[in-house]
């Protein structure tokens, strides 16, 4: 029995301060019932939104670099020079016809094509640079004949304003007098277009005929022909064969359905060759040379632009 003047509780010892408890009047305990719910649902409705986004984010990122990578392998590609290695030309011969066109090969291949040149444009400097070694080692191979066509719309660029004339001038008489030593051409064509000689496009110099002339004996051209590029011996004869170059160059585009035209243009058979296609060389030489060649890779630009002297790519 319970001692006297006590009364025994009916609580069971332990309980009274265990389970949940109500909050004041009656209400759930905070975070708890319809309100609480709301909110932990909208809260991860917004996570899943931010991880969305993070994942989208990441994505894109991965494809930006993606795109840039495959760009930088095509530029790579489409700007790595050909035939790297080979050099200038070592065994094609040249000679010049009453057109003034500069025929350079070595046998007589099948493949012959027409190369259209300002002596001034940058873009026929990029050509050489990149294709130069390529068409040299397919002419000595015996697998090609370049005919070249100066032209010289770009005279008016020239600090001098008769530049493109005279290198043409200087082409003409290193041909017709050291034309069969071999080589000896391709070697004066590529000094030409080097940096360190082809002056700018409306620059504050160009060379003399002194200084070409000093240009091609340092590759081997002889005291005459030196002395008729000092002398302008060709400079007349140039001007009217580039001007009609420029005339056969407008009917190539004007064939080709274009009323634009420009330099470097290289043509077969009376029409145009896309220059702008990777493998145009490699596809036109026979296919023995494909191995010896190496992949080909186009040059920047079109093959047909307006003949202003502001334009890249002519």
């Amino acid at each position: 029995m319970a001692p006297a003047g006590r009364k025994q509780s009916s609580q069971i010892p332990g309980l009274v301060s265990g389970g949940p408890k109500a909050g004041p009047k009656g209400k759930a305990p905070a975070g708890k019932g319809k309100g609480g719910g709301r909110v932990s649902v909208a809260a991860a409705r917004r996570s899943r939104g931010d991880r969305t986004q993070l994942i989208i984010g990441g994505v894109a990122v991965v494809v930006i670099i993606a795109i840039i990578a495959v760009g930088l392998i095509l530029y790579q590609k489409n700007s790595a020079t050909q035939g790297s290695g080979y050099g200038v030309s070592k065994a094609s011969t040249a000679s010049v016809d009453d057109k003034g066109i500069i025929t350079v090969s070595n046998g007589n291949p099948s493949l012959v094509l027409d190369l259209y040149e300002d002596g001034l444009c940058p873009a026929c400097a990029q050509f050489e640079h990149q294709f130069g070694q390529q068409i040299s080692k397919a002419i000595d191979d015996g697998q090609l004949t370049a005919r070249y066509h100066m032209v010289n719309f770009l005279n008016a660029s020239s600090h001098s304003g008769t530049y493109s004339t005279r290198a043409y001038a200087a082409l003409i008489a290193t041909a017709k007098n050291d034309g069969a030593k071999p080589g000896l051409f391709m070697r004066f064509h590529t000094a030409l277009y080097d940096s360190a000689n082809q002056p700018k496009e409306k620059g504050s110099s160009d060379l003399s005929n002194a200084q070409l002339a000093s240009l091609a004996g340092s590759v081997g051209a002889s005291k005459t022909t030196q002395d008729e590029i000092s002398s302008g011996a060709y400079v007349a004869p140039a001007k009217t064969d580039a001007e009609a170059s420029i005339t056969s160059l407008q009917a190539l585009a004007a064939k080709a359905g274009s009323s634009s035209w420009g330099t470097p243009t290289v043509a077969r058979n009376g029409s145009i060759v896309a220059i702008n296609n990777v493998d145009w060389l490699t596809n036109l030489l026979p296919k023995s040379a494909t191995t010896a060649t190496g992949t080909v890779t186009g040059t920047t630009g079109s093959t047909f632009k307006q003949a202003d002297s502001t334009t890249t790519g002519r």
